[in-house]
């Protein structure tokens, strides 16, 4: 008996992330990608000049309130998601979706679900072509949740005739635009239409992930507008509406590496378009990009820090 389109790319990944090379590649294109992004940041940010941009740092504590709840509302929805449809078994910590957001926003898009399965692998009792297939559910209702919300954003610009400042920033957002149109008018109807087909989770446990999936997004677009509203003021509604839809668009490219940065970029970019002092929204943008990797460091080797005492303290019994 043949298996499904689905079932077969399931085997194909579980049969990836099983490869001792995996991680190794993994770290060969996070450190590629930082040294990349780190080069084109420090190109902008140099020609705007440095000292400008240090003096302009945000100095209120509200912008770091709101850079946290943006940080945690990911690995928060995540576990809630996983407890949703693992229920009845002890699944993962909050630690673990911690470790998965660095790797899906300081490494590779989705690299924190290859990590999410390895992890269950090791620790559910299920079997592995279950957990991606459990995997693959969380990830389509949260891009239905993310598409619907990014053509939203597209349909309130295009209404009001500021689509275009996107396109003019750079000639790669009319590429990143397509495909974000083009993903929406795609994934949207069909899942709606073969969700029997696509979705393996009960009708009841779908909308619970799905309604989770898209609160996240709307607590972490609030978080942000807010940070950049209490950080710059001056800057009007509109001009963060159309850098929040530039976001939007970017993150729906997939396998983009190292997003943290990448986002910070698109805001150097952007600059012109956004009616403040350049230095100030630099020093924002510079601001934000900084502690996202700090952030990342630090989240990482705490959420790490259990384990590798476990590991030792089993070592020591040992000898």
């Amino acid at each position: 008996m043949s298996q499904s389109p689905l079932k077969q790319i399931e085997n194909l990944l579980a049969s990836i992330t099983a490869k001792p090379g995996f991680t190794l590649v993994l770290k060969v294109v996070q450190l590629s990608a930082v040294a990349g992004v780190l080069l084109f940041l420090s190109g902008k940010l140099g020609h705007i000049g440095w000292d400008k941009v240090m003096a302009s740092l945000p100095t209120t504590p509200w912008f770091y309130f709101f850079f946290t709840i943006m940080y945690l509302a990911y690995p928060i929805a995540e576990q809630r998601v996983y407890r949703l449809i693992w229920a009845g078994e002890t699944g993962p910590e909050l630690g673990v979706f911690l470790r998965m957001r660095v790797y899906n926003f300081a490494v590779l898009s989705y690299a924190g679900e290859a990590f999410l399965g390895l992890w269950a692998r090791k620790n559910l009792k299920r079997k592995s072509g279950l957990i991606f297939s459990n995997i693959k559910d969380s990830n389509i209702l949260s891009a239905l949740a993310s598409n619907s919300f990014t053509i939203l954003l597209l349909l309130v610009l295009f209404s009001s005739g500021q689509l275009h400042l996107i396109t003019d920033a750079d000639a790669d957002f009319r590429y990143y635009l397509g495909l974000a149109v083009l993903v929406g008018i795609i994934l949207i109807p069909t899942v709606i239409h073969f969700r029997d087909h696509l979705i393996a989770l009960d009708g009841s446990t779908a909308k619970a992930v799905f309604l989770t999936h898209l609160t996240r997004q709307v607590v972490v677009l609030l978080a942000q507008v807010a940070m950049w509203a209490v950080a710059v003021p001056e800057v009007p509604m509109s001009a963060w509406l159309l850098l929040l839809t530039a976001q939007m668009v970017l993150t729906r490219v997939p396998f983009l590496p190292n997003t943290d940065l990448l986002l910070a970029g698109l805001g150097i970019t952007l600059i012109g378009y956004l009616a403040a002092p350049e230095g100030k929204l630099a020093g924002m943008f510079f601001a934000a990009g900084v502690l996202s990797q700090a952030s990342n460091l630090v989240v990482f080797a705490l959420a790490s820090l259990p384990k590798t005492a476990l590991r030792r303290r089993a070592r020591a019994k040992q000898a």
